[in-house]
């Protein structure tokens, strides 16, 4: 089933005298059960893909679509706050909260139906990924690198949105730990019939996901492995 759609999208920047462009007349249909993965060179525009997708920036043509209705149309900070989680590079975690404050906060601002106590729903989520309840409640500063991703992680799957959009997943973490978060991921795809998209260097996520794709001069194409 169909629930995100880019269609004719372009993007570009001015260079100079003349108009790069990072996304060229783009167009792909991303369906819910699946886990797709998406490559490309250094400075080809994944991370503006996601931001496109993910309605924090505005395509200059075309339309994003979510479950058929344009995003501008849902209003976008809705369609950021009910239908989709983001988990980028850069945690973007509140420093002065607990790693589980930073989880119960998304939960609150979403209108969607989550169980509760949020708090305990929380903490199992977070110990998924290895942050047991003490460290739960340490503030973030007082975590490694490597927790305050999975923190990340959690707290973008924590709003049970179907859409699920992330920017080097496992760029912060050890193997054994990169291979516990494919699955997870692998699982809200193929089991819980989410849309995961995976902007991503790893061998091992283009591996384990179901449609692999590169992001090649402004257009994606499907890659046989």
């Amino acid at each position: 089933m169909s629930v995100l759609e880019l269609n004719n999208i372009s993007y570009g920047y001015i260079d100079g005298s003349q108009k790069r462009m990072i996304l060229n007349n783009l167009s792909y249909t991303f369906e819910k059960g699946k886990f797709y993965s998406i490559f490309g060179p250094s400075g080809s525009g994944k991370t503006t893909l996601l931001s496109v997708a993910g309605g924090l920036e505005k395509s200059q043509e075309g339309e994003v679509k979510y479950e058929g209705t344009n995003i501008s149309d849902l209003g976008l900070s809705k369609y950021r706050r009910n239908h989709i989680s983001f988990v980028f590079q850069q945690f973007n975690l509140i420093p002065y909260l607990t790693a589980l404050e930073n989880v119960v906060n998304i939960m609150n601002i979403t209108d969607n139906k989550l169980p509760k106590p949020y708090e305990t729903t929380a903490l199992n989520l977070l110990e998924k990924f290895g942050i047991v309840e003490s460290k739960a409640k340490r503030s973030i500063h007082q975590l490694s690198g490597g927790e305050q991703q999975r923190v990340a992680i959690a707290r973008g799957l924590a709003t049970n949105v179907d859409l699920i959009l992330t920017d080097e997943p496992t760029g912060n973490l050890d193997i054994s730990t990169e291979k516990e978060i494919i699955k997870i991921l692998k699982s809200l795809a193929e089991d819980f019939g989410k849309c995961v998209i995976a902007v991503s260097h790893s061998l091992a996520i283009s591996e384990s996901s179901d449609i692999h794709l590169e992001l090649l001069d402004g257009k994606l194409y499907e890659i046989d492995r």
